[in-house]
């Protein structure tokens, strides 16, 4: 139940803040698999590049979720369900929000959740903005880690290796 809690989150948040790229940094729970076609080599990081990586992917897991919980609260106030809202969102994604099942109240209530969540985007962004930058790291170098991550096994490995070290 707390897994699937954890998932509804997650999909409040890709379809809500725009930030796929970053709803990724739960890397250090998942594992992906590398891209059959790569086009050009994968670059070499320095270790402190992958340490300020893992480090600031560590501040955006919990920036992500103290921002589950708000956008949850918000969807409480507006008294509206995380299934329907996420039903509702996919229904507006593929433009048929009018051919959803949901009563006028629930596509209103959609409608100010959506509005309340995107006016947090700006403020979010910059906080996803300042966890990246905070040890030195550009917002291009954690999107080239973060690629190298999702397509190169090697990266992987380094950074699973480094994590495995933090553990002990």
């Amino acid at each position: 139940m707390k897994l699937q809690n954890k998932f509804k989150g997650m999909i409040i948040a890709a379809l809500t803040l725009g930030l796929v790229s970053f709803s990724d940094a739960a890397f250090a729970q998942q594992t992906t698999a590398p891209q059959a076609s790569q086009q050009q080599t994968t670059p070499i990081f320095t270790e402190v590049e992958l340490q300020q990586f893992i480090d600031a992917s560590e501040r955006i897991m919990v920036l992500q979720q103290e921002n589950e919980k708000a956008m949850l609260n918000i969807l409480e106030e507006e008294k509206l369900d995380v299934n329907k809202f996420n039903e509702l969102a996919i229904a507006y994604q593929e433009e048929r929000i009018d051919e959803a099942e949901a009563t006028q109240a629930e596509k209103e209530a959609f409608t100010k959740v959506a509005e309340r969540i995107i006016e947090l985007q700006p403020t979010v962004q910059a906080e996803v903005q300042r966890a990246i930058e905070q040890d030195g790291m550009t917002m291009e170098k954690y999107e080239k880690v973060m690629m190298a991550y999702q397509e190169d096994p090697s990266v992987q490995a380094k950074i699973q290796s480094m994590l495995a070290v933090v553990e002990e």
